[in-house]
């Protein structure tokens, strides 16, 4: 991110309009340069188009009588809630719909019956010079409530108009971090004082992501910090690549067909095995784009290239099942597993763009042959890159399609799921039916919230009951204390887990 090679790239990401706005941003920075040196060739400075993005202006609110109406119906909204380890938030709307936030919806409260809200919103579009229609307001009850890592990047938000942050109450500060770099590397910090506003450009979504940090006031009382967030709210959104191509009917045409939800199926050999025909049923549609020997820079060139080219159908993509790693563990030894890591946020963050609010599950390696290719610690890579992409789920909040234990029999790899031999890595016909059942039953699962605590399969040995976890003999039904502990694992695991959509 140091070099101007890097902001290319992310910009080439970004959409048309965006690209034009921040296309304005360059050319004014240039020609700002050129006036002061035109022998100097290294005119775009990567900072400067960072601070470029983002403006500040203090005292937005002249009136004490309107600062105080408005703290009152801010207060009114019964936001604030101290003992809570998350902040609340509201979201206001002119139009009927929903705010979808992370895949989930939020239902919408009408903003012209809070008219210091509604004044606010004026105020905000004079200064910005838009017409910003939505906002979101954010109630930071306490010095320990923070905001996350995250980009404002909504498929309901339209990124060709800016988004108007203003702060009222305690100060905390703001900070950006550009796409792909380490958590800990800020570039721009906003100090979010009272009645103040920080407008964040065109463009610097798909750039730059930004939290808001804990805060450090002394008196309780003064910690209390509200955020309310002016956007532009975009009525029917679609995936990227759901779009049709020009040259069909226009959406007022009688002629033009309606949208086929779809599941999106990418990856390597394993995935490119499934039928996605027989995985489909009723009106879900199931699109395989998987190749066999995929790594996982190749899924991210298929990706890319079947978004760039429309698909005969127009879909709308709700589901991603991606299954990478196989072929990229071959080629590292034991310490080599955590450099793929990098390749896999990117990836991750690729389908969230161009796929907003899809639901996406990444698929565990499965348990391979110990003396494959004759490399030893091809099964210490396949554990360490599991538990990696675990931890990857969980900070990504995505969910992980966890698909290793119904491959082992014991502690080993079962060999009734398999070809005769350690030389084939793939399923056989009974193995290959077992994995599309898994597949079968989370793409057309309706009731997602509803989890199945399943500890029947921890008390087997292959079709069996497993005697080393129950005492000598059958007349005691309760599992010994090497099974006991076995259970107790699984609860305190799904216990003190706290990213509940990582299933």
């Amino acid at each position: 991110m140091n070099a101007p090679t890097d902001l290319i790239t992310l910009i080439s990401k970004c959409s048309l309009a965006e690209k034009k706005a921040i296309l304005e941003v360059l050319v004014k920075d240039i020609q700002e340069n050129e006036s002061t040196s035109r022998s100097k060739m290294d005119i775009v400075n990567p900072s400067s188009v960072f601070e470029d993005l983002v403006s500040q202006s203090d005292e937005l609110i002249s009136d004490t009588k309107f600062m105080k109406e408005l703290q009152d119906e801010l207060e009114s909204l019964d936001l604030f809630a101290p003992g809570s380890a998350r902040p609340k938030t509201m979201w206001f709307l002119l139009k009927d719909g929903d705010y979808l936030l992370n895949g989930r919806s939020s239902p919408e409260h009408d903003i012209t019956k809070y008219p210091a809200l509604s004044k606010l919103r004026q105020v905000v579009n004079k200064d910005v010079g838009k017409d910003l229609d939505c906002c979101n307001v954010v109630c930071l009850s306490n010095n320990k409530q923070s905001i996350r890592l995250h980009a404002d990047n909504e498929d309901n938000i339209d990124q060709a108009f800016p988004i108007a942050t203003v702060s009222i109450g305690a100060t905390r500060k703001v900070e950006f971090v550009p796409f792909g770099s380490s958590y800990d590397r800020t570039v721009l910090t906003v100090q979010g004082k009272h009645n103040s506003m920080y407008v964040m450009k065109p463009g610097c979504q798909s750039i730059l992501q930004h939290r808001v940090v804990r805060g450090n006031s002394t008196n309780p009382n003064d910690a209390v910090r509200y955020s309310i967030s002016f956007r532009k709210y975009k009525p029917d959104p679609t995936p990227l690549c759901s779009e049709a191509s020009t040259s069909g009917p226009s959406s007022s045409s009688p002629g033009r067909q309606s949208k086929v939800r779809a599941t999106l199926i990418i990856g390597d050999s394993f995935a490119a095995r499934l039928d996605p025909e027989r995985l489909s049923k009723g009106k879900k549609r199931v699109v395989n784009i998987a190749k066999g020997g995929s790594k996982i820079s190749d899924v991210i060139d298929t990706l890319t290239t079947f978004c760039e080219s429309p698909p005969r159908n127009e879909l709308l993509v709700d589901q991603v099942f991606v299954s990478v790693g196989t072929n990229d563990i071959r080629s590292f030894k034991k310490e080599g597993v955590s450099k793929l890591r990098g390749e896999l946020f990117k990836l991750t963050r690729l389908i969230k763009q161009l796929f907003p609010g899809t639901k996406i599950f990444f698929q565990s390696l499965i348990p391979l042959p110990i003396t494959y290719e004759n490399k030893s610690y091809i099964a210490h890579n396949i554990l360490s890159y599991n538990n990696m992409l675990f931890n990857i789920c969980k900070h990504e909040r995505v969910n992980l399609f966890d698909v290793f234990r119904i491959f082992l029999l014991g502690r080993f790899r079962n060999p009734r799921l398999f070809p005769l031999g350690f030389r084939d890595i793939h399923p056989n016909k009974r193995g290959l039916g077992l994995l599309a059942r898994e597949y079968i039953l989370r793409i057309h699962c309706k009731h997602e919230r509803v989890n199945l605590f399943d500890v029947f399969r921890i008390f087997l040995l292959g079709r069996f009951r497993n005697p080393r976890l129950f005492p000598l003999g059958f007349r005691d039904i309760h599992p010994n204390k090497r099974g006991l502990g076995l259970l107790a694992r699984e609860y305190i695991l799904r216990i003190h887990c706290k990213h509940e959509r990582v299933n």
